[in-house]
């Protein structure tokens, strides 16, 4: 996990209920890679998590193979970088939260 991130949780757990902003940090939900200033494109929403464009070309076959596209909530426009896409997919939730 990113520093940046790291920090946005520990942040977090220190303030239980509070929702902790992230910014534009984006990083995958599968590898943890730093996505934030890269322009690399693809990827995808799967279920609720990021998958990152090497992580997606990784998990699309099994994927596939069980029947799961369905949870592909939504795919990276080409053209466009990852963590564009993530950022603009997020919306207003940017945000982690620790609820004890």
């Amino acid at each position: 996990m990113s520093k940046a991130l790291s920090d946005k949780w520990a942040e977090a757990n220190e303030n239980p209920g509070k929702k902790v902003s992230i910014g534009d940090i984006v990083v995958c939900d599968i590898c943890d890679k730093d996505y934030t200033s890269s322009d690399k494109t693809g990827g995808f929403i799967f279920v609720s998590k990021a998958y990152c464009p090497d992580c997606a070309s990784k998990s699309e076959g099994a994927i596939k193979k069980y029947g799961e596209e369905k949870y592909i909530r939504a795919r990276c426009p080409a053209g466009t970088p990852f963590a564009d896409f993530v950022r603009q997919y997020r919306g207003d939730f940017n945000y982690v939260s620790i609820h004890r």
